[in-house]
Formats: structure tokens, sequence, C-alpha cells
């Protein structure tokens, strides 16, 4: 008999019987949520969320000593408060990102921020209820709300937050280079967007 043959079939047999050991054990192992895109979606987002609010912690420390501009962002969307504070801090700003907006209320600091962008359609507390409390704590911030669906929204707060008086949107999605244009004009000028 020829070994060449003898190893391939051999490895052969050996390849197709692990192959098929692992697809029963991915069968059983994705009812456990191990195998399952959301769960590594999760722990990716997870991990690069705490990676982020190291480096931003870092960051915050080396440009509280230079004077920085500083931006709120609260968004319930993981990835999109890490996408706007990696541009943002790409851009020379001092980002703090917060998925949840009882927590940003809680850690807010009055007279630290030069511009607040929030999301509206948040659980616990939304947008505009954290805008209300948020001016009672520091009247002089810019804050504009970062939303897809700017029309029903603006017709909800006039009927149920009138007391905000006119508020500015960024309509979602929104571009980087949008994003960074827009803080610029707001932060550069201290004025707020019509």
């Amino acid at each position: 008999m020829d070994m060449s043959n003898a190893r391939n079939t051999t490895l052969g047999s050996h390849y197709l019987h692990h192959r098929s050991y692992n697809k029963k054990t991915k069968r059983l192992l994705t009812g456990l949520g191990s195998h399952d895109p959301k769960y590594y979606d999760q722990i990716i987002t997870k991990v690069n969320l705490q990676a982020r609010k190291q480096q931003h912690e870092r960051l915050l420390w080396d440009q509280t000593a230079i004077g920085g501009k500083r931006v709120l962002v609260v968004d319930d969307e993981p990835d999109i408060c890490m996408v706007y504070q990696m541009v943002l801090e790409d851009a020379g700003y001092q980002c703090t990102s917060y998925t949840d907006p009882v927590k940003a209320l809680r850690e807010f600091k009055p007279h630290f921020y030069d511009l607040i962008l929030l999301d509206i359609k948040m659980p616990v507390l939304n947008g505009f209820e954290l805008c209300k409390k948020i001016i009672e704590l520091d009247g002089s911030v810019h804050i504009i709300f970062i939303t897809a669906s700017e029309e029903y929204y603006e017709q909800f707060r006039t009927q149920h937050y009138p007391e905000l008086g006119k508020v500015n949107y960024i309509q979602k999605p929104i571009g980087n280079d949008e994003l960074v244009q827009i803080v610029d004009m707001i932060v550069a000028n201290s004025i707020s967007i019509d």
C-alpha cells in the first residue's frame, strides 16, 4: 500500500470528523450565545468602549492642562457614541460620551462643556428632558439634538417642552467631516446654529 495515499485517507477522514464535530459543537453552543454574532459584537463594543474610556481619561488629563475645547455626547447607542467621540477627538476636541442619560446628568459638570450633542429617543430620560435639566444647571451651554426625525420631534417638543424654546437639530446620519465642521463653527463662534 502506498503510504502517501494511506496518510491522505487518514487525514481526510480526520478532517471530515473534526469538521462535523465543529458543526455539532457550534450548533450546541449557539444556544449558549457563544457563536452568536450579536454576542461578539457586544463584547467587541464593550472592549472598545473600555479602551476608549481609558484613552479618554488620559486625554482628558492632558487636554485639561492645555485647555482643549470640550464636547459632551449623549446617545443610547454605544456605536454612535464611540464614532462621534473618535471623530471629535481626532479633530482636537476633548469629548466625553455617555450611553446612559441618567448617568450623564448625574456626572454633568456645569460650565465645563462648550457644546452638548444629544440624542432624543433614549430610555428613562429622553433628550428633551435631559436638555431641560442641563439648562437648569448650566444655561449658557450650547445644545444640539441629533435625530433622524427632526420634523416629528420638533412637533413633539413644541407640544410637550415649549419652555425649551427654539432648539437646533442635526439630521442623522451625519458624515464625519460634516459633524466636525458644525462643531467647529459652533465652538469657534460661540453661537448656536439655526
